[in-house]
């Protein structure tokens, strides 16, 4: 069988010094990852500025990884990555771009910054190939994403989101398929430690949402265990903000020292408007008043106003639970019709009135046990990465 020849644009961190190092260090010189400066350039601020940023900016983002991973892992396809900060190769691969199969843009290059493959629009769209779109942070800047979609001409848009909030986003590119392509579990990552010694109760690793998504109720199940944990027996390791996120693999033995981990579906509710909404109060929160408190900003921008298409979704973080077997404790939600309450997770109503309740069923290990067993059984059945990328090839080839 002959391999299809892919070209996968990625992006390793964004920023002028970041563009530099990859341009410069990388494209230019070939240095590597981790090196340091020659002794002349050592007492260069500049140099030393450089050489350090030659780092991998989304170790901690293990789905971006994990997505690249399974698409260089399948058996159909020669990928080539590309970090489209390295001008030098970025060039060098738009000049041929007709030679490829099927081109793939990531999720972090079209994440929270588009410069730089907004900039690649013309050179991409001159392809003889489909291309295949990830939009990553599908609550910001939509109307940049959708701009980029249109001038590459995208056969396939695929979307974290439930399939029918994606249509109302995306609806209007004309020629574009939408695929619901929620994140997945990397079993070679994420897989249960039988020596790991489960000696925490409750855990939690990653940010407080910010006021401007419209909701708190991850933010408040966080803080019930925090406050009252201590006073129920219960051992707690909750670490909040984003200087808590982890390497993957730290990540993976945290998760294998919890018996239960607590969270939410990740996302919005509110995405009236296409998203114009959430965009109004996300410039207030982040540029205008980052002091900002939940209910100056609920006010502000939610009151009254009845939720729209929810952009609520499954993410990455629920499946790394899974794969780790770690049964989960969450808010009720859809989860892209994927979990199901007291079948794949311990389910807390959104005003954590049946808390109590959830607390119970946490304390009882063999019920939790048959949780995780569940929700495991079900991800290796069709929901890892390579399940993913097989469909989305079936589709696109």
């Amino acid at each position: 069988m002959t391999k299809k020849k892919v070209l996968f644009l990625d992006q390793n961190g964004t920023g002028k010094v970041v563009l530099t190092a990859a341009t410069v260090l990388r494209g230019v010189f070939g240095v590597k990852a981790g090196a340091q400066p020659p002794g002349p350039l050592q007492r260069s601020a500049l140099a030393r500025n450089l050489y350090a940023h030659l780092y991998d900016f989304n170790q901690r983002l293990s789905y971006v990884r994990d997505w690249r991973d399974a698409f260089c892992r399948s058996p159909k396809l020669e990928v080539t990555v590309c970090d489209i900060n390295n001008l030098v190769d970025l060039g060098r691969h738009l000049l041929r771009i007709r030679s490829y199969d099927l081109i793939i843009v990531s999720h972090v290059a079209a994440g929270d910054d588009l410069s730089l493959i907004s900039r690649a629009a013309p050179f991409l769209a001159r392809r003889a190939c489909p291309i295949i779109v990830f939009l990553g942070n599908e609550y910001d800047l939509l109307d940049q994403k959708l701009e980029f979609c249109r001038e590459v001409k995208a056969e396939f848009l695929c979307s974290q989101l439930p399939i029918a909030a994606a249509e109302y986003l995306y609806g209007g590119l004309e020629g574009t398929r939408i695929l619901a392509t929620p994140h997945a579990l990397n079993p070679s990552v994420y897989s249960p430690q039988p020596e790991a010694r489960r000696d925490i109760d409750v855990g939690f690793v990653g940010d407080i949402y910010w006021p401007f998504v419209g909701d708190r109720e991850r933010t408040d199940l966080i803080g019930y265990f925090e406050k009252h944990g201590e006073e129920l027996g219960i051992r707690c390791d909750i670490r909040g903000g984003r200087s808590s996120r982890m390497p993957r693999d730290d990540w993976a033995a945290f998760l294998n020292r919890c018996r239960t981990l607590i969270g939410a579906e990740s996302g919005t509710y509110y995405l009236n408007e296409k998203g114009a909404l959430l965009d109004r109060a996300r410039t207030y929160n982040l540029k205008q008043n980052q002091d900002a408190s939940f209910e100056e900003v609920f006010e502000k921008f939610f009151m009254g106003v009845p939720r729209g298409v929810s952009g609520k979704s499954i993410s990455s973080r629920h499946f790394e639970a899974i794969g780790t077997k770690t049964c989960q404790v969450l808010i009720e939600g859809g989860y892209n019709g994927i979990l199901r309450a007291n079948e794949h997770y311990i389910p807390v109503r959104s005003d954590l009135s049946n808390v109590d309740e959830a607390v119970r069923a946490l304390r009882d290990e063999t019920h939790c046990r048959e949780i995780a067993e569940r929700a495991y059984d079900l991800a290796m059945s069709g929901h890892t990465y390579d399940h993913r990328v097989a469909d989305i090839l079936a589709r696109a080839l």
